[in-house]
């Protein structure tokens, strides 16, 4: 697993966050929300965990990452849905985290720490990236090449 101080890259993925017409409305969720997803559901891997707390959700690019509110209307489905459709692919303990345009779902193997996404269409899942705190350097970089320069 890699995972990157994101407090580091605060102002960065911030700055992203300011740049992108799809967060406008985004905030960061507070603790007692979170203890309380965490007390009803599972434990928000740490990564997934810091930016929710700092940020929110993430719509910089695709994939997006669901915010508390989008990760508990989903949460129930993924346990119940995909890990069934999803039984057949070889994967590791799984959280879900987010999704793509064509309604595939987007989610961190515990093992592994991968993110991955399940595509509905092939039934087959999808490396996406190695790490989590990856795929949102990545997404930050994303929206600074669509700015023409860097944040």
């Amino acid at each position: 697993m890699c995972n990157v101080d994101f407090g580091k890259h605060r102002d960065r993925i911030k700055a992203a966050y300011e740049a992108s017409v799809f967060t406008e409305a985004i905030r960061p969720e507070p603790e007692e929300n979170i203890k309380k997803f965490e007390a009803n559901y599972a434990s928000i891997p740490s990564e997934y965990r810091w930016l929710l707390l700092n940020l929110g959700g993430c719509y910089l690019a695709e994939p997006w990452i669901f915010d508390l509110r989008e990760l508990e209307g989903n949460y129930t489905i993924f346990e119940e849905a995909y890990e069934e459709y999803m039984s057949e692919c070889e994967h590791g303990p799984a959280f879900p985290i987010g999704g793509l345009g064509d309604g595939s779902i987007v989610f961190i193997d515990l093992e592994s720490g991968k993110v991955r996404g399940f595509n509905n269409d092939y039934a087959d899942l999808e490396e996406i990236s190695e790490s989590f705190s990856e795929l949102i350097l990545d997404l930050v970089e994303q929206v600074e090449s669509f700015s023409g320069y860097n944040i």
